[in-house]
């Protein structure tokens, strides 16, 4: 049984600084941490109300989706990258008879990208954020983005 736990004892500390070097590359967790300080600022010093919230890798393609924004609402954009992204974008679109047309766009070079939204009425918009530039030569990064309001 000693030499067990001693084997398993051994084996996590040869292991443990190649773990620990795996998971800074692979862990969502500072993403997440990054997220809960967003949440907490935009909802507790801004009175936001946040609607989306969402994580995830990405890549030289980007990261598109589709959400529906209403008249009479306020929207913010904002959007994080982890230390892998020296510049991230943010690009708004409207559905306008079937064609995207840009109605917002960061125009900052940094990784923690912001636009401001105001629909003239209610419609289907496209939310595109794009890598502009990877720090050094990394191709793929973890990213979280947020939409939020103004409460009533």
């Amino acid at each position: 049984m000693r030499s067990s736990i001693l084997s398993i004892l051994f084996t996590l500390i040869v292991l443990f600084p190649a773990i620990l070097l795996a998971d800074e590359y692979t862990t969502m967790k500072n993403i997440l941490i990054d997220m809960a300080g967003y949440v907490e600022f935009l909802e507790d010093s801004l009175e936001q109300e946040i609607v989306h919230m969402q994580a995830d890798i990405i890549t030289d393609e980007g990261k598109r989706f589709t959400r529906t924004l209403h008249e009479g609402w306020t929207y913010g954009v904002a959007a994080f990258a982890d230390w892998r992204v020296a510049d991230l974008d943010i690009t708004v679109y409207k559905d306008v008879d079937g064609q995207w047309v840009e109605v917002q766009k960061d125009e900052q070079t940094d990784n923690t990208p912001s636009v401001i939204i105001e629909p003239s009425q209610t419609g289907v918009y496209m939310i595109e954020l794009s890598i502009y530039e990877f720090s050094e030569e990394y191709t793929a990064a973890h990213y979280g983005m947020l939409i939020y309001h103004e409460l009533d």
